[in-house]
């Protein structure tokens, strides 16, 4: 009994990694933007961050199953009411929709350069390995993060060790500034919207005693991967300042024999935010569509497809700045209405 709690302890946390180690994460993208630019307050800032995936992680949970709610859909409504609850659903819906087509782009994108191929291999692939995991529901979006994320956090360490010279911090001043805390608040809170989407299903089959180890132990290993990422980036920054792929060109310009392994390391990570994001939606749109779930799967992916064609660095540019910062406003509007509505009553 005590090895199985231990199994689905970690799968809680790969797949808790997994619908969050999407192509800004390992690509450095995110990370550069977000608190290398601030030094060595921005370290401190990834590991606030980390903490905060950890506490966010089980309070969500904590929340969904004592109002007994197995969606984001149920979730939004009981503490939202209709008209708050109907704008975070749509919002966080059309999120998730913007974030898969972002990394089927990024898929297709990262393949192409890889081998230059005229047909979207790369596209067919991750379109494939998705379908086929969405078909076995959650079991298979755990069970492909079980395999994929350690592989990733195995290669990620690796090569970042490889980059890194010497670990040493000089003295940070000005530890209280707001700028680096509220970057590090923002961050948490834009990942976390889509993360949520996959843990609250989570309360059903898995104890909460599992699934809290899990996700602290998730946002923990995000905390340690984004540190080892944001620590790598400055060391050479502000060479990669404007890069759109800064830690691929650091890897490119440094370690070279280590540029494909990791540029495949880069596509596991879209690859496995793809197919969490593709369970959200489809388990979204089961409680409105009388569909079964692999019609709806098929829905899904033949609507996006002409999305796809788009360039992604125009996509996540439009993407995530805009619907994001709109969804960390109302989550944040929905945990004061929550605040009002259980706790203070109560």
């Amino acid at each position: 009994m005590s090895e199985l709690r231990r199994n689905n302890s970690f799968r809680v946390a790969v797949t808790y990694i997994g619908a969050i180690i999407g192509a800004g994460f390992a690509s450095g993208q995110e990370i550069l933007h977000f608190f290398v630019t601030y030094g060595n307050r921005g370290l401190m800032g990834v590991l606030l961050s980390g903490l905060l995936f950890s506490f966010l992680g089980v309070i969500i949970i904590y929340i969904s199953s004592k109002l007994n709610c197995n969606s984001y859909k149920e979730l939004f409504y009981t503490i939202g009411g209709n008209k708050i609850g109907f704008l975070a659903d749509i919002t966080l819906t059309l999120f998730l929709l913007g974030s898969l087509i972002v990394m089927l782009a990024g898929s297709k994108e990262i393949c192409n350069e890889l081998f230059n191929y005229k047909v979207n291999i790369g596209l067919i692939a991750t379109l494939l390995i998705v379908i086929w995991t969405n078909y076995y529901g959650l079991e298979g979006i755990m069970s492909l993060n079980f395999i994929l994320i350690p592989i990733l956090v195995i290669i990620t360490i690796i090569i970042t060790g490889n980059l890194i010279a010497g670990f040493h911090l000089d003295q940070i001043e000005n530890y209280f500034s707001l700028d680096w805390i509220i970057s590090s608040l923002i961050y948490t809170g834009y990942n976390f919207v889509l993360s949520m989407t996959v843990l609250i299903p989570l309360t059903e089959g898995i104890k909460k005693t599992d699934l809290f180890s899990g996700i602290f132990l998730g946002g923990i290993l995000l905390g340690f991967l984004a540190f080892l990422i944001a620590y790598t980036l400055n060391q050479f920054y502000p060479q990669v300042s404007n890069s759109q792929i800064p830690l691929l060109e650091i890897i490119f310009n440094y370690q070279p024999k280590l540029y494909y392994v990791y540029s495949i390391t880069l596509w596991l990570a879209m690859l496995t935010t793809a197919t969490c994001n593709l369970y959200a939606l489809t388990k979204r749109l089961t409680l409105s569509i009388r569909l079964s779930e692999k019609k709806i799967i098929l829905m899904i992916v033949l609507f996006i497809l002409p999305f796809i064609k788009l360039p992604f660095s125009s996509l996540v540019e439009f993407i995530y700045p805009q619907i994001g910062k709109l969804s960390l406003g109302l989550f944040l509007l929905l945990f004061i209405n929550y605040f009002m509505k259980f706790i203070i009553r109560s």
